[in-house]
């Protein structure tokens, strides 16, 4: 008796609902929210591979981006920046993909006991695998703009300190009362 592969569609981060990821910086632990990104893959697939690593890891992951902390500017690679519960959740896919592959391994056996009659052990089915994470819920954080790279950050609403690009590391220095830019219209 053949059973089904499991099925799944792909492994992705929670967003929020304007398309923010949740990231926590592994030296301060202060939460921020960026745009997820084609980089955000890498940093899934690395973390992936921690926990259940194949033969062929080589020709997976290329080069792991280094990013940096909003707030401390902190840098280090980009799997270093999931939230527990992130990681936790790519731990479970993980495990339960190994069960998934030992299980196939062992049920081979079953499967060709004309070749071997006499089998030492029984394939016990592994569970389901874990559904996606659930959505990122809308907090109180402010989008800054990072104008080095382009990019979107979610900052804690209270932090008025420079602020850290997060793709290239620059540092952006808070602007309030007199450091205000005034923008003027001049008639032509």
């Amino acid at each position: 008796m053949r059973r089904a592969a499991p099925e799944v569609t792909g492994v992705e981060l929670p967003r929020d609902a304007v398309g923010f990821t949740r990231r926590e910086c592994p030296e301060c632990q202060r939460p921020f929210k960026t745009r997820p990104g084609p980089l955000d893959a890498r940093a899934v697939l690395h973390k992936l591979l921690g926990f259940f690593p194949f033969e062929n890891a080589h020709e997976c992951v290329e080069g792991l981006p280094v990013w940096g902390c909003p707030y401390c500017g902190h840098r280090a690679e980009a799997d270093g920046f999931l939230t527990p519960a992130q990681q936790t959740h790519l731990e479970a896919v993980a495990r339960g993909w190994a069960n998934h592959v030992r299980y196939e391994q062992l049920a081979h056996v079953a499967r060709t006991l004309a070749v071997n009659p006499r089998p030492t052990f029984v394939a016990v089915e592994p569970e389901a695998l874990p559904g996606p994470m659930a959505p990122e819920p809308d907090e109180l954080l402010r989008v800054m703009p990072m104008l080095c790279c382009g990019e979107e950050v979610k900052v804690l609403w209270e932090w008025d300190q420079a602020l850290h690009c997060f793709s290239c590391g620059a540092r952006h220095d808070p602007m309030s009362g007199r450091q205000q830019v005034e923008l003027r219209f001049v008639s032509e």
